[in-house]
Order: structure tokens, then C-alpha cells, then sequence
């Protein structure tokens, strides 16, 4: 896998990281994104002071519409901090009510009972101020957890002191693979170190994926690598596209090695056991790590003994997700809640 992966960032730094995708990814994008316009060159033109036509740099278009801005504000407020004792993490508002986070920050029923759920801390210093409002388990929903994937489920319990959790719509898990390919731009929503919410944008690109045509094994692909910004409490954030669409699941950062496997330092020197902590032995990373959700919604699909009220949210959630509109709906949802700056 890391020859593949060594290979995909030169690529991408030649600015042809789709040329790193297998034909299958790149036929489920090409769908994606059907409707999209190609454009077109012109040749034989010479430069001059007076040549002043504008153009594209390099090989993606970058130019996005402004509603790209509103439609990361409306992502944002779907994303929670999440606190057990002095353990923080982060997670995500899939469904009306329906938290996605770690298993590592909730490895099941016992800790959900254990956790708080914070919305709207954010830095807060435009507009109107307000207060964040904080959210626990319900105890009779939906709590599946899957060690394997790093990933759980949680339904919150609603209070009549706070707003309804529709007010903070929820971000879809969109089941069709195609959304992304290796050299696109990723965006990230999270809480690192339990501080308020911050997003990465700059300098985060899709850098790899694991894929079975590619490795032509019979293994399991569930994850895929990219170059955001994380810290501890970034734990079960969302990894989102340009369309602010959930590609994965946050969960770990990779560090680099060398040949035999030994973790490396920023200056290429292997880290003693006892010197991890050191701070002057920083360890380098080639990557973070993030939980495909295609291989999410398979999972739950395939969840065995839930009780009657979690397999019943547990359908909710799929069907809302197999929506057509489920972006625009979720979106919908949440801009009727937002306060006038």
C-alpha cells in the first residue's frame, strides 16, 4: 500500500492526483458530477500588456459559488463537542436527533451514559451572541458502536429548555461512493483540544484511498488518507468535499515509517519508546485517517440485535439518507433556525 500512496503524492503534486484512482472510482465520480461542463483552450495567441483575459491555474477549477460559504456555516452548526470527564472529542449531527463520533471517544451504551453533547461553541463574536446548548444520551435509542471501523451511533435525548435538535440540521451519510477523488480539495469541522470549533480548508487535499481493484486483493478498503490539520479532540470529526458532503469519518493520524516499520521523527530518526512524549521529538505524519462512509452506512445496515425503538431509528436514518434531496432537506432544516446576524 505505501509504494500506491508514495506514488498518488507525486501525482498530486503534479496536479493529476485522479491519475492515483482506480477506473471504477473514477467512473462512480464521473457520474457524481455528471452535468458538468468541459472548457475549452485556444491556441496560437500571443501575450502582450494588452492581453487581458483571465484564466484557470492548473488543472482544477477552483472557482466556487458563493452559497459554498452558507452552506459550511449551516455544516458547522451540526458538528457537537464532545465531553467525558476530561476526554474530549468531536461528532456530527447525522440524522434528526442522531450523533456519529468514534468508538473510541463512545465505545457503547456504558459511555454514552458518561458524555455530554455541545452545540454551538463556536468563538461567537459576530452577530448576536449565544449560548451554547448541551445535549445527553437518550438511553432507549439508538447506541451501536463498531470497534473495526472506529465508529458510533448515539440518539440524543431531546429538553424542553433547549431548541429541538432539528434546529441544528445534520450532515447525511451518502451511501453511493463517487464523491470524492485523490487530489480534491477535503474540508474538516471539528473541536480540536475541546476548544471551540474550527474548520480546516487550506492546504487539505484527498490524498489516498484504500481500494480492492486497485490492490487486487479480496481485503476490506474501509478507510482513506488526507492531508488536514487534526489534534487531539478532532476525534470523530467530519471529512467533507467541496459540496460540504461527509466522505469520512475522522479517527486517527498515520505517522511515517521507515522500512522496517519504526515510527520516524521530522527529522527522519527513529523515536524511542520512552522519548514519544518528547517534545523535541516530534513524530512526523504522512497523513490523517478518516473512516469511509460508504463502509459506515454498510455497517449499519448490517446491525444485529437492536431493540425495537433503535431498529426503528436505525430504518429512519437509512431512508432519510436514500433521499434524492437528503442535502437539501437536511440544509433546510437548519436555515429556518438560524438566528438573523
Amino acid at each position: 500500500m505505501r509504494p500506491r500512496f508514495e506514488k498518488a503524492q507525486k501525482r498530486i503534486a503534479a496536479g493529476r492526483g485522479w491519475e492515483a484512482e482506480t477506473t471504477t472510482r473514477l467512473l462512480e465520480a464521473a457520474q457524481w458530477e455528471a452535468g458538468h461542463a468541459a472548457g475549452t483552450s485556444v491556441s496560437h495567441m500571443k501575450a502582450g500588456p494588452a492581453f487581458g483575459l483571465q484564466g484557470y491555474v492548473g488543472p482544477r477549477d477552483n472557482i466556487l459559488g458563493a452559497e459554498f460559504l452558507d452552506h459550511g456555516v449551516l455544516a458547522a452548526r451540526a458538528v457537537c463537542k464532545i465531553v467525558r470527564g476530561v476526554e474530549v472529542g468531536t461528532g456530527f449531527l447525522v440524522g434528526e436527533g442522531v450523533v456519529l463520533t468514534n468508538h473510541h471517544v463512545i465505545s457503547g451504551p456504558t459511555q454514552a451514559k458518561q458524555v455530554s453533547f455541545e452545540f454551538l461553541f463556536d468563538d461567537n463574536t459576530i452577530g448576536q451572541p449565544r449560548n451554547s446548548e448541551t445535549y445527553t444520551a437518550d438511553p432507549d435509542g439508538l447506541v451501536f458502536a463498531d470497534g473495526d471501523l472506529d465508529m458510533c451511533f448515539v440518539s440524543l435525548k431531546e429538553y424542553d429548555s433547549a431548541p429541538p435538535l432539528r434546529d441544528f440540521g445534520w450532515l447525511p451519510l451518502l451511501r453511493k461512493t463517487g464523491k470524492i477523488v485523490i487530489g480534491e480539495p477535503v474540508n474538516v469541522i471539528h473541536h480540536p483540544r475541546g476548544e471551540a470549533k474550527k474548520v480546516v480548508v487550506h492546504d487539505s487535499v484527498f490524498r489516498f484511498v484504500e481500494d480492492r481493484e486497485a490492490e487486487g486483493t479480496d481485503a476490506t478498503d474501509p478507510f482513506c488518507w488526507y492531508s488536514s490539520d487534526t489534534e487531539k479532540g478532532s476525534s470523530g470529526a467530519p471529512v467533507l468535499n467541496s459540496r460540504w458532503e461527509v466522505v469520512a469519518l475522522h479517527h486517527k493520524a498515520i505517522p511515517d515509517t521507515d522500512k522496517n516499520g519504526f515510527v520516524l521523527d521530522t527529522e527522519g530518526r527513529r523515536i524511542a519508546k520512552d522519548r514519544r512524549d518528547d517534545p523535541e521529538r516530534q513524530v512526523r505524519y504522512i497523513a490523517n485517517q478518516g473512516t469511509r462512509v460508504s463502509r459506515i452506512v454498510e455497517r449499519l445496515e448490517q446491525a444485529e440485535g437492536l431493540n425495537a425503538k433503535a431498529h426503528q431509528i436505525r430504518q429512519a436514518l437509512l431512508d432519510l439518507w436514500s433521499l434524492p434531496n437528503a442535502a437539501r432537506f437536511a440544509r433546510n432544516a437548519t436555515c429556518k433556525a438560524m438566528p438573523l446576524l
